[in-house]
Formats: structure tokens, C-alpha cells, sequence
């Protein structure tokens, strides 16, 4: 009876990475027609189980049992068999093809000399009239936002493929709140049908919102599956984060390199549906940092003050001048350095040295009469190598050929190079491995402040609480907290990142 209720179990399952464990026995149980939430800090170890259970990633070892067999490991085909599908944060869709296309894709193409489009744009309208999302079939997908090609895939998941098993992964954090009361719907609709959902969220209020049960991944471990009525927010973000010894996780207090002139400053900063009302200061030597959630505003707020995306309403102050950037370019030119989240697009030059990577923003500055001083450069390049702990052979090494994580030291030491004034560094450590994190956690803190004051966002509020003088909450776009470096503290923190104000007094003071 108990095999007949289960759908989907792993025992003891373990994923190690080249010595990195991902995942350390982990059992987990997921009964036949319940919302199963999934939540964690980055990097805890979500990412791997999803792809273990979608057939995307290969334990180590462990069992999956679905439906009462046994697999040492999942391909995605035979997730498919199963009857499993997944939804990623990320709508993956061929924008270049119609909404029906995307349905029936690549199905419709099988063994078909001809396509019988009526028929299938007559499936395509009925399906979305079942799930109450009415929409042009005919339209490319190109054509829609974010939040409704997201919102296809959770029907194509539901009443296309017919999955038993749907994960979905944060998929609610690109939907606009109108299309998130659809989704919820949906889900609704697919339990009572004896569906089963795996919800993946960074959002306590949602996960006890939509589901029954709810596990917490937390180092790679599950530290608990609890039942809905046995959580609330305080309880839930408490087996997030665990115990934290905060003396050994924050560096060595660098206040007093803290000067008293105000370099940088947002006033009542706005563009409406990405942030709002945002207004700020930041003093020489002081490094603030932006906690949020995904979809709180943060890259979207650093991208519009140094021109890549327009805003609305507001100021932005550079050592006391009111200034408008319409270009990255314009904003350097000021000493305004913004530092992307998207290291390998739009970051690097792929095919130059590392050298050229660190130099390439100051050539004017290390050139006599239009020629470039080489061994300026070189010795430029082989500082800022040593200071990072830059593992290459040689300046000279091509910048692809380094790992992830000494990519992004080279990135960092492009903007020391520069010596701004401003530097606003958008996710610095994401996806780099612990060494590297620390090397650049090091760096900013002792190095960069030195010249620059700092605004910085991590994937994970224990990298800001290492090195931030202070912490701004923003919650759906707007600062409805902040934490001084004696207030640290990761669970309420991450509390204030769902949304509760801890120090509502504090706030409402600056506000006034």
C-alpha cells in the first residue's frame, strides 16, 4: 500500500564533483498526488537532485525508485517514459516558432510527411482554453515576456506531455502576479487529477502557500521533509541556514578605512515594474550589500545606473554631481565601474590573454604618445595576477583556457585596474568554487575598498556577511530593510529577504 501512494523516492543517494560533494545520502520521498516543496540556499545541493530526478545528472550512487522500480540513474529519456517532466527558471523555447509549434514540438515532425496545421492549431487553442490562459496560437514565442512563455511550458508539461511528475523549478520567479494566480490554479487542478508536483522556490510565504510537504537541502544533506501544518516562515527559514558561527564567517572589521565623503548615491531611483523609490548613499571605503531574492531588482537596479537599461523616475549622485548615464562607457568614464553577473557574455574578451583581459580598460593610461608601454603592462598584469592568486601558467595564457573561478578573479582585477571610484559588482562569486570564493571575497574586502567604495550582490547572504559594512534587503523591488555590521545575522536576514521588516523602526528613521 505504502509502494501504491509513493511516486518518486531516492535512498541514499550521493553526487560527488571531482571531490566536491554535491549530494551526501540523501533520502527523500514523494507520495502520489502532493505538492513536494524543494528549498535551500544556493549551492546546497538542489540544482543536483533536480537533475538527478529529471535523468539530467548521474549519482554516484544511491537508488531512484518511481512507481515502485529501481534505477542506479536516470537518462532523459527514460525520465520522459516515466513519465517525468521538468520546468526550468529559464523558458526553454525556439522563439522563432509559434505558440502551437512549441506545444507539439518535436512530436508533430516524427514520421510526418504532412503536417496537418489545422488539426494542430485546433489542439493547441483547446488545451489553452482548459487551462484558462487565452492566448493567439499563432503568435511566435519571440513575441511574448518571460512570464508567458513560463507560464506555456507549465501547460505544455500538464496537458501535452501528460507528466505525472512535474518539477518545477522557480518557475513562479519570472511570472508577472496575475500569471502566478494561474499557475497556482493549475496546480490546483493537476493534484486533483493525482498528479504529483516537485516545487523548487527561494520563497518561504509560496512553498507553505502551494504545498504539502516541504524538504530543506542544506549542504548537500536533508536536514528534514515536514509537513506543511508543521511550518511557518520563522521555523522554515531556521532549517535553511542552520547554526552559524559568525565570529569565524566575517573578516576582520575594515570600518575604519571608512571616510567620511559620500561618493555615490541613489535619490527615490525608479523604473517602474523592476524597482522603485530606491534611495541610498555610499561613503569612500565602504562596501554595502544588496540581499534579494531572484526578481527583487538587484542586477536590474545596477544595470540602469550605469545606462544598459533606461529608468523613470529618480537621481544618481557620483562624488557630489548629479549624473545620467547613457552608456557603460559614459558611466566608466566617471570612475562608475559595474562588474555583470554574466562573466562569459559580456565580461571577457574569449580570445585574449589574460593580460590583455586586465589591460584592455586602461591602454590609454599605460601608453606614451600612442604607444603602448609594454612593460607597464606586463608588470601591471603580473600585480594584479599575484594579488588575485591567479592560477595560470603565464600572463600570456588565453583567458578560456582558465576555470570558471580564476575567470572571475581576472574580472575583478579588470576593475582594480581601472582604480574607480564606484564599483558596483554584480554576483562576483557565483558559480566559482570555494577557493576562488574566498580569494575574491579577500580581495574586495582589504584591496579594492581601498580606492573605491562598493555595492555588492552574492548569490548567497553569507558572502555579505563576510564583508559588507552594510546590508540592504530588497524585496519586490524596493529597500524594506537594512543591517549594520553588529546586526548580522543570516536567519534574519533571509527572513527580511521573504519579506518581513526585522528593524522596521530603523527603516522608517531613513525614510523620514
Amino acid at each position: 500500500m505504502a509502494e501504491e501512494q509513493t511516486a518518486l523516492e531516492l535512498r541514499h543517494v550521493t553526487k560527488l564533483y571531482a571531490g566536491t560533494v554535491a549530494l551526501e545520502d540523501v533520502s527523500l520521498t514523494i507520495r502520489r498526488g502532493e505538492v513536494h516543496g524543494l528549498i535551500g540556499k544556493n549551492g546546497a545541493g538542489k540544482s543536483t537532485l533536480v537533475g538527478i530526478i529529471s535523468g539530467l545528472v548521474a549519482p554516484s550512487s544511491g537508488e531512484i525508485w518511481i512507481n515502485g522500480q529501481k534505477y542506479t540513474s536516470l537518462s532523459p529519456i527514460t525520465a520522459k517514459h516515466q513519465h517525468i517532466s521538468i520546468i526550468t527558471q529559464e523558458p526553454q523555447v525556439i522563439e522563432e516558432s509559434t505558440v502551437m509549434e512549441n506545444f507539439f514540438m518535436p512530436g508533430y515532425l516524427d514520421d510526418k510527411k504532412v503536417i496537418d496545421w489545422s488539426e494542430m492549431r485546433r489542439r493547441a487553442a483547446e488545451i489553452l482554453d482548459r487551462a484558462g490562459f487565452p492566448i493567439d496560437v499563432s503568435v511566435k514565442m519571440r513575441n511574448l515576456s518571460i512570464s508567458e512563455r513560463q507560464l506555456l511550458l507549465v501547460i505544455k508539461a500538464c496537458f501535452v506531455e501528460n507528466a505525472e511528475i512535474v518539477i518545477m523549478d522557480e518557475v513562479s520567479a519570472s511570472l508577472s502576479q496575475k500569471d502566478q494566480a494561474i499557475l497556482y490554479r493549475l496546480i490546483d487542478d493537476l493534484i486533483s487529477a493525482g498528479k504529483t508536483i516537485v516545487f523548487i522556490s527561494h520563497h518561504t510565504e509560496e512553498l507553505l502557500r502551494v504545498c504539502d510537504w516541504v524538504t530543506v537541502i542544506r549542504d548537500g544533506h536533508n536536514v528534514g521533509s515536514v509537513m506543511r501544518e508543521d511550518l511557518d516562515k520563522k521555523k522554515l527559514a531556521s532549517l535553511i541556514v542552520g547554526s552559524t558561527n559568525y565570529d569565524e564567517q566575517i573578516m576582520e572589521d575594515m570600518s575604519s578605512m571608512i571616510r567620511e565623503e559620500e561618493v555615490f548615491a541613489l535619490k527615490n531611483f525608479t523604473s517602474y515594474g523592476k524597482f522603485e523609490h530606491i534611495s541610498l548613499s555610499v561613503r569612500m571605503g565602504e562596501i554595502v550589500g544588496l540581499a534579494g531574492l531572484r526578481g527583487s531588482g538587484r542586477t536590474e537596479l545596477m544595470k540602469s545606473v550605469v545606462g544598459i537599461d533606461a529608468y523613470d523616475d529618480g537621481t544618481v549622485w557620483v562624488a557630489g554631481s548629479q549624473k545620467h548615464y547613457r552608456s557603460p562607457a559614459a558611466a566608466r568614464d566617471d570612475g562608475v565601474l559595474y562588474l555583470t553577473e554574466e562573466r562569459e557574455a559580456e565580461g571577457l574578451i574569449p580570445i585574449a590573454s589574460i593580460q590583455k583581459n586586465l589591460t584592455v580598460s586602461i591602454l590609454p593610461r599605460i601608453s606614451r604618445w600612442g604607444v603602448l608601454q609594454t612593460k607597464k603592462e606586463e608588470q601591471l598584469a603580473d600585480d594584479l595576477i599575484r594579488t588575485l592568486d591567479v592560477k595560470a601558467f603565464s600572463r600570456n595564457q588565453n583567458i578560456g583556457q582558465l576555470s570558471g573561478g580564476n575567470k572571475q578573479k581576472v574580472l575583478v582585477g579588470k576593475i582594480m585596474a581601472y582604480t574607480p571610484l564606484v564599483c558596483l559588482l554584480d554576483e562576483p562569486t557565483r558559480g566559482v568554487d570555494i577557493e576562488a570564493k574566498e580569494s575574491i571575497l579577500n580581495t574586495i574586502h582589504h584591496e579594492l575598498r581601498k580606492q573605491s567604495c562598493v555595492i555588492i550582490t552574492s548569490p548567497g547572504v553569507e558572502d555579505l556577511i563576510k564583508i559588507c559594512d552594510r546590508i540592504l534587503v530588497l524585496y519586490e523591488g524596493k529597500i524594506i530593510d537594512q543591517f549594520s555590521r553588529e546586526d548580522f545575522s543570516e536567519k534574519e536576514i533571509y527572513r527580511a529577504m521573504q519579506g518581513e521588516v526585522i528593524h522596521i523602526d530603523e527603516v522608517r528613521n531613513n525614510e523620514s
